[in-house]
């Protein structure tokens, strides 16, 4: 039998509950067993499967948590380099996209240092294993650190995000909106659900997530459903997309 347990210290419990959520499906769907415990310092998340399983379970495990520490660990840190806090909605979303852009790359280095036959410390990971990927991390926040009246300007943030989608390519032609005061809900060209991008955020204000995922796939149009027209989301869309809005009841 294959089992493996990942642990986060207690104030990282939300980045836990992420790896949680990724790996259940894949658990019930291979008749795995998984169990968490809280405890006052640490959470753990223990799943085990039979051997015939093994490489499915630990293909995902490793795909997980390579995520978690390239978006969620990422997160920390850059918010550690700038020393900014999670209150404010433009820096908020100028630090998740920042974390974002280049995630599919980090998840491919981090991947190769996990090992998924022991115990994985998801802070361990990030404070002993990780230097050569902090070292390019502080490299690409640079810019930031070295401009850092940017920070403290709401119209610049939004002129350095004009500058960084600018440099992407528009991954699809259009993406419809439907925001409500809980939520949101990503649609493609094809009217499709298409799965949002997710921040790892230490305050993960759906807002902020929504403004993430616009600027990720960066649409050459917006359709915005939603009852907010006037919120900080809505003028920052409207800054940067051609958007048009339709107002939900």
């Amino acid at each position: 039998m294959y089992e493996t347990t990942v642990s986060v210290p207690s104030g990282n419990r939300y980045l836990l509950n992420y790896v949680v959520n990724q790996l259940e499906p894949c658990v019930r769907e291979i008749d795995g067993l998984s169990t968490r415990i809280d405890e006052k310092k640490r959470s753990y998340y223990s799943l085990a499967c039979s051997d015939t399983y093994r490489f499915t379970l630990r293909r995902q495990l490793v795909d997980t948590a390579a995520q978690t520490l390239g978006l969620g660990y990422k997160n920390i840190f850059v918010r550690s380099l700038l020393k900014i806090g999670t209150d404010n909605f433009y820096q908020n979303v100028l630090v998740n996209t920042v974390c974002a852009f280049d995630s599919e790359y980090d998840r491919q280095i981090i991947s190769k240092l996990i090992d998924a036959d022991k115990p994985i410390c998801l802070d361990g990971y990030y404070n002993f294993r990780m230097s050569a990927v902090k070292k390019k991390w502080t490299e690409i926040i640079r810019l930031l650190s070295d401009n850092f009246y940017v920070l403290r300007d709401d119209q610049l943030i939004v002129e350095f995000l004009r500058y960084l989608t600018e440099s992407s390519p528009s991954k699809v032609k259009k993406m419809s909106v439907t925001v409500g005061s809980d939520g949101f809900v990503l649609y493609g060209t094809d009217g499709k659900v298409v799965p949002p991008l997710t921040s790892l955020s230490p305050c993960c204000d759906w807002r902020e997530e929504v403004a993430l995922n616009l600027l990720y796939f960066k649409p050459q149009r917006v359709i915005l459903y939603s009852p907010l027209p006037n919120d900080a989301l809505y003028r920052l869309l409207n800054e940067l997309f051609e958007v048009q809005t339709v107002q939900a009841e």
